[in-house]
């Protein structure tokens, strides 16, 4: 396994553009700096180091061996019309793989298709997988609302940049350059207007915004950040988007571009990038307001963005106004691992523990519950009610953009600030930092976070050293009790959410963190006019699954009056065992089935049951379910007049 530098240097880069190099090798520096810098993890066991595992060694290769992967840009024309996607998305997730892990194999498979994909691009710099009569620079007298050529553009310029930052090969640089140059001079100052292209109202073009930042973090290049600027001019300028303007009027995130959820956040995604690098405070304002309304009234109790077709002009990847929000109202894994990356951004660039809990929530509930336990097959929508899971092998736009929330996730769960260390994630991991105050050494957490509601962290110091430890309550937890070798310490709440610890620490405390995961119950009234109850424990929704149990028929709560207090209507059931998760290359510090003092155990699943006539048991939402089993997340208060919808995989349509 290569250096912990050396994988430090590589992951940083990939997550934060402010590490980005430019073509000379002199950073670019950015005018806001992160408030949060996050060493790479050395390990990371418990449930995320399974689920990471199952993508690296089976998914990934699944899709690098796939003729479909590169025949779309080697034999054009690509058979689909966003074929070209999922080439830059897996050089993204599979070059954050690389940087975690060391893989030699993966390091030349990488190479190799990097290699590939470049050797197709044609003298003029296009790189994608249209004919030429259909490329956007044919038709830039005409536009194309219907094309999906510059989405890819997008894409495969994103995934070259995370190659170059984990291998600096100059070619993969260049040829973003020319494919840039190309894109800057078909769409750039002072006429040019990338909304005439792409569905929804041109924002499914828009999303080059991000790529294009990041290619002049890389290169300094002042026309990449004019061009980035124009291209969020065109988006003001254009009644159908109008981002900034609508978020400071007020509006919601269903007027622009239709509310199409994953093409709107991400735009937001540049947004926030382009703040990075200018200082402007009006990307971050948008960025923020929009997050905040998706936050309020478009994310459901499993932490996914939730949509539905409510007009026949949008389909059923849109935002909606509240009053459509139904249990089977689909969630795109698209969708869901765009809102991650949004949120884990924000929580990076301001430090405020908001964002690190939405992100938090939606990876373990809504995205694991998108990926199969079998390792390779990914559902493209879930729902909080549906027969099955729909999970599925096909390379699809969801089944590629998964493993890159995996990865990001993965790199954001121990960081340090001005003031010292942020905990922000309680999984089993390994993490050695190296802190201006001149605190340096590792943090070892041990246990089975979020399956359990405790932590030990073992601080591993190099000396004695004074520093703050900020410990994020995690979501959906009512209280935070933190114990150094036995005695409680007293924790002041900061500004930004977290429960601060300031003391000196000495080479090799022990930090024992409980917090208490109390049952809650969420009411929401859904299109059909009924009441609808769901439950959580901690940061895990809860669920159902249809697979083994006896109630088949719908549960119908009584409830005389809502309280958020879930003990009201679950009871706790016997605790089914299961095996602990944990990666295939987990040291033993960080072994799962260990406590804290070596002796061995078995990871408890958390189990309720529901206190109704048919008893239900619920377990973590992610794991209710299965390829031929449903899920029901959300229990009716009252019998519905009529059945109530049915829920069945959504048809994919275009977007």
């Amino acid at each position: 396994m290569r250096s912990f530098a050396l994988a430090f240097a590589v992951a940083a880069a990939l997550v934060s553009a402010v590490e980005a190099r430019r073509a000379d090798g002199a950073p670019v520096e950015p005018k806001v700096a992160n408030a949060v810098a996050f060493p790479a993890p050395e390990r990371v066991a418990g449930l995320l180091g399974q689920r990471l595992d199952l993508w690296r060694h089976v998914r990934l290769w699944r899709v690098a061996n796939d003729p479909f992967l590169l025949e779309g840009f080697e034999r054009r024309p690509g058979k689909h019309p966003w074929q070209g996607e999922h080439v830059g998305k897996w050089l993204h997730a599979a070059s954050m793989a690389e940087a975690a892990t060391g893989d030699k194999k993966l390091d030349e498979k990488i190479r190799e298709v990097a290699a590939r994909l470049i050797a197709t691009q044609e003298p003029n710099g296009y790189l994608g997988t249209y004919a030429p009569q259909e490329r956007f620079y044919e038709k830039l007298s005409t536009g194309d609302p219907t094309t999906w050529d510059v989405w890819t553009q997008r894409y495969v310029i994103y995934g070259l940049l995370a190659y170059y930052d984990l291998h600096h090969d100059p070619a993969a640089l260049e040829a973003c350059k020319k494919a840039g140059d190309l894109l800057l001079k078909c769409f750039g100052p002072p006429d040019g207007d990338i909304t005439r292209f792409g569905t929804r109202k041109g924002l499914s073009a828009a999303v080059l915004l991000q790529s294009i930042v990041r290619l002049y973090e890389h290169t300094g290049d002042p026309r990449y950040l004019d061009f980035a600027r124009h291209i969020t001019a065109c988006i003001e300028k254009n009644p159908g988007l109008r981002i900034a303007a609508a978020m400071r009027d007020g509006e919601d995130v269903t007027v622009c571009g239709d509310g199409k959820a994953y093409q709107l956040m991400s735009v937001l995604l540049g947004y926030v990038e382009l703040y990075r690098v200018t200082g402007d405070k009006v990307y971050l304002q948008t960025a923020v307001t929009a997050w905040e309304r998706i936050s309020g009234e478009h994310i459901n109790i499993a932490g996914g963005p939730w949509s539905y077709q409510a007009k026949a002009t949008t389909n059923q990847e849109c935002f909606a106004a509240v009053e459509y929000f139904h249990p089977t109202n689909c969630i795109e894994t698209c969708s869901t691992t765009t809102w991650i990356q949004l949120s884990l951004a924000l929580f990076e660039l301001t430090g405020e523990a908001r964002y690190a809990d939405a992100a938090e929530t939606a990876v373990f509930n809504q995205l694991l519950g998108a990926q199969s336990p079998n390792g390779n097959d990914w559902a493209y929508h879930s729902m909080l009610n549906m027969p099955a899971r729909g999970y599925e092998d096909e390379i699809t736009c969801c089944a590629s953009s998964g493993p890159r929330a995996l990865e990001l996730y993965a790199r954001d769960l121990v960081g340090t600030t001005s003031d010292g260390l942020v905990i922000n994630s309680y999984v089993p991991s390994a993490v050695t930092f190296d802190h201006d105050a001149g605190a340096t050494g590792r943090v070892v957490i041990e246990g089975n976070y979020p399956l359990a509601a405790e932590a030990m962290i073992r601080l591993k110091l190099a000396k004695p050293a004074t520093f703050a430890i900020d410990f994020r309550l995690p979501a959906g937890a009512k209280s935070l009790a933190v114990d150094v070798d036995g005695v409680q310490q007293a924790s002041e709440q900061t500004a930004k959410g977290f429960y601060r610890v300031r003391r000196e620490w000495k080479p090799a405390d022990a930090i024992s963190v409980k917090f208490e995961f109390p049952l809650r119950a969420r009411f929401q009234t859904a299109s059909d006019g009924l009441r609808w109850a769901a439950f959580s424990w901690g940061p895990l929704a809860l669920a159902q699954s249809l697979v083994a149990q006896t109630d088949q028929p719908q549960n119908v709560l009584a409830v005389e009056k809502e309280s958020p207090d879930g003990s009201r209507w679950l009871e706790a059931f016997r605790a089914v065992k299961k095996k602990a998760a944990q990666t295939s290359d987990a040291s033993e510090e960080l072994d799962t089935r260990k406590s804290a003092d070596g002796a061995a155990s078995q990871s408890v699943l958390p189990t309720w049951r529901l206190k109704t006539p048919r008893k239900a048991i619920l377990a973590p939402y992610y794991q209710a379910g299965g390829a031929t089993a449903g899920v029901r997340t959300m229990f009716p208060t009252r019998q519905p007049v009529a059945a109530a919808p049915v829920a069945s995989p959504v048809k994919k349509s275009s977007p």
